[in-house]
């Protein structure tokens, strides 16, 4: 099993925006337990990002052709 991601300030950053989270984001990184929660939650994050498979994107003209090979 490989070992923790490391989670960085940009990373937990991003947490806190994505949850939402009301103040600054410099002030939630400088508090040692609003950091630790929040990068509890960036690490599982990204760990479900890295095992995510990535659907193929498909533009509107194949999408209107009805193109559905993935070639």
């Amino acid at each position: 099993m490989p070992g923790p991601l490391p989670v960085t300030d940009a990373m937990i950053a991003r947490e806190f925006r994505l949850q939402r989270c009301r103040g600054s984001a410099v002030d939630a990184i400088t508090n040692p337990l609003i950091r630790r929660c929040l990068a509890l939650g960036a690490e599982a994050r990204a760990a479900r990002e890295a095992t995510a498979e990535h659907s193929t994107t498909r533009d509107a003209k194949s999408r209107a052709a009805n193109d559905n090979d993935n070639d």
